[in-house]
């Protein structure tokens, strides 16, 4: 589950000159923080090896400083091919976030699937039209920001899979048990150029569209600006955005039924895949608003 430019495992340069992705996986039961490699995920918090290092993405975004994540960036480097590798871990949704707003967001709770989990068909819905996205993720307080004040508080960015349901009429149908997808990754903001990073949404193996992660960056700094004049916004507050959009509008979704395959591929985040099916298991709950 990796895209875009993957560390160089086998050079003597090191995994340090590979941006650092960031993941959520599952052991004995509980979410870790880790780092996603060419051969599986590294445990960041027992790599790090120091008791106050995070052991969730939740709690390094809230402690952004930038020693935090020095820390784990210089651990990486250290230990070189040392590390103990976690195979081929189930990778969860890689933050839960404490909001999770775009245009098309309603009051509520969304339930928050991960890469690979399949997506449950909404009740009384006819089909889902398919909303790739890209979300920043805030690092630090934000109030009464303009544009480029917004962007420097991003700390990083990820993947998201999102859904409108309509109805036989093709009428929005309730969303309220609509879920949405994140993932696979979080790649910090100071480790992409948004100009060079290909953004590609397939349906069933197919291209349906293709872009450069560049145009969802100024829709995301407007969205974050926008919030911070009425609130401030706190670390782990997340913002999505269409980059396949029609300038200043939302283009139009992609239909999909039971047994879809979705897609959406970023430069160095990697790939979040997900079935479209009539059944899944309960997932946790972030709020969207």
């Amino acid at each position: 589950m990796t895209g875009g430019h993957s560390p160089e495992t086998g050079s003597a340069r090191g995994y340090h000159r590979a941006p650092v992705r960031l993941v959520a996986y599952e052991r004995s039961g509980h979410r870790r923080l880790g780092a996603l490699l060419n051969d599986g995920v590294v445990d960041l918090s027992e790599l790090v090896g120091h008791p106050a290092f995070p052991s969730s993405l939740e709690g390094l975004v809230s402690r952004n400083g930038g020693t935090v994540l020095d820390a784990a960036r210089y651990a990486l480097e250290r230990e070189g091919h040392q590390m103990r590798l976690e195979p081929s871990p189930g990778l969860l949704a890689p933050l839960l976030p404490t909001s999770l707003r775009s245009i098309e967001a309603e009051d509520g709770h969304r339930r928050m699937l991960g890469p690979g989990q399949d997506v449950p068909w909404p009740e009384g819905a006819g089909w889902l039209d398919y909303r790739p996205k890209v979300a920043a993720v805030i690092g630090r307080p934000g109030r009464r920001l303009d544009a480029a004040g917004a962007e420097a508080i991003i700390f990083g960015y990820t993947l998201v899979n999102d859904w409108v349901a309509r109805d036989a009429s093709g009428d929005p149908a309730p969303r309220s048990e609509a879920p949405i997808a994140l993932g696979p990754s979080v790649l910090t903001a100071d480790e992409l150029d948004p100009a060079l990073v290909s953004v590609v949404a397939t349906v069933d193996g197919e291209i349906w569209a293709a872009t450069l992660l560049a145009s969802a960056r100024d829709a995301l700094a407007e969205m974050i600006a926008q919030a911070s004049a009425n609130e401030e916004l706190q670390p782990g507050d997340t913002f999505a955005a269409d980059p396949f959009r029609a300038p200043g509008g939302v283009s139009d979704g992609r239909a999909l039924w039971p047994g879809a395959r979705v897609e959406l591929r970023a430069d160095g985040i990697g790939a979040l895949r997900n079935r479209v099916c009539v059944q899944v298991e309960q997932t946790p709950k972030a709020n969207a608003g």
